[in-house]
């Protein structure tokens, strides 16, 4: 069991995905410009300092969990990729499900490539061994089992933008079921921060 699990986290898999490459053989191509790079998952550890950020995923079907993420700060991974001047940038895990996100949407500081979530590895379920944590935006713009990271100008619709979810993800006014302590809380918009 895991902390998601233990205070049971929702579990969504759009791409009905089975598994995915064991973490010594886990891999993920990220591209810019003319560039193409391929990491692996050791190299989250043995490149980058591990943060830990706690912060919220909020989901656009209307639950939010708090947790303690651990990984690379995003600003930290695209520091040392020297990438700048892109519009979008495009995700894709291993089950093949994708999202574009606006590059002003990820400037938040708390944006992470996670590895770790209450100081256990991010278990398959919930997106591991690597995914997204993007918590001003809706879930579905925090691609689990990253197999892909563009950086892009031109927009590429992703799978629920597809089938008619906003193109930006913004978290938007609503009431949300806490996950945490099971209540139902009113959010303002934006990562949330209220609880």
């Amino acid at each position: 069991m895991s902390f998601l699990k233990d205070i049971g986290t929702p579990i969504f898999n759009a791409e009905r995905l089975k598994s995915v490459p064991e973490k010594e053989n886990y891999t993920f191509d990220v591209t810019f410009k003319d560039n193409r790079l391929t990491f692996n998952y050791l190299d989250l550890y043995n490149i980058f300092e591990k943060k830990y950020i706690n912060c919220r995923l909020t989901s656009v079907s209307r639950w939010s969990v708090r947790a303690n993420w651990g990984g690379v700060l995003w600003s930290d991974f695209i520091k040392y990729l020297g990438v700048h001047d892109f519009k979008f940038v495009y995700f894709e895990s291993y089950g093949g499900y994708n999202t574009t996100v606006f590059a002003e949407d990820l400037t938040n500081p708390r944006i992470l490539l996670a590895i770790h979530v209450d100081d256990d590895e991010i278990e398959f379920d919930y997106g591991g061994p690597v995914r997204m944590v993007i918590p001003n935006l809706w879930g579905y713009k925090s691609c689990k089992w990253i197999k892909n990271i563009s950086f892009i100008d031109e927009y590429i619709v992703g799978f629920w933008e597809g089938y008619g979810y906003d193109d930006r993800g913004l978290i938007e006014p609503t009431i949300v079921l806490d996950i945490n302590s099971k209540q139902h809380r009113r959010i303002n918009g934006g990562e949330v921060t209220e609880f």
